[in-house]
């Protein structure tokens, strides 16, 4: 069976994600960045039927909205925290979880023009390929949310 190819695009949210998580155990934004982007320094570690080509995932994408998700990263968090339950926080959420959140909207405040059904479809497969599909259901409704209230703003 032939592994269907994946779009440059949806590598660079993957590794967004990745990279985010990195960081979230104390790595260094920028050494992140440039192990990445520079030395294309990453493994992959997924079940997924998509061949990877990791030299030739869009670095400019990546780039964009790995660092918005630092440059932006309170009004992120807050989004987030503002649409949990009441006995949830940020912090009680798995960092994967935590990560794939702050990258798809790290990417819907970049990339506005973008289609959420593009985004949440992306994001809902990496959480497949990090086993948090489990969560789908809750990364879909508050990343509508959230959405929704991004174009309130707009």
């Amino acid at each position: 069976m032939k592994k269907a190819k994946i779009h440059s695009k949806s590598l660079s949210r993957y590794l967004a994600v990745q990279a985010i998580f990195n960081q979230s155990f104390g790595f260094d934004q920028k050494q992140i960045e440039k192990e990445f982007v520079t030395h294309n320094d990453f493994e992959f570690h997924i079940d997924s039927d998509f061949d990877f080509d990791k030299k030739k995932f869009d670095k400019v994408f990546f780039k964009k909205i790995f660092n918005n998700v630092f440059e932006k990263e309170d009004f992120i968090c807050d989004l987030i925290s503002n649409h949990l339950q009441e006995n949830w926080t940020l912090k009680r959420l798995p960092k994967v979880l935590q990560a794939l959140l702050r990258v798809a909207i790290s990417e819907m405040i970049t990339y506005p023009q973008t289609s959420m059904g593009i985004i949440i479809t992306e994001y809902l497969m990496l959480a497949e390929s990090f086993s948090i599909e489990k969560e789908n259901n809750f990364i879909n409704a508050i990343l509508d949310k959230i959405h929704q209230k991004l174009e309130i703003h707009e």
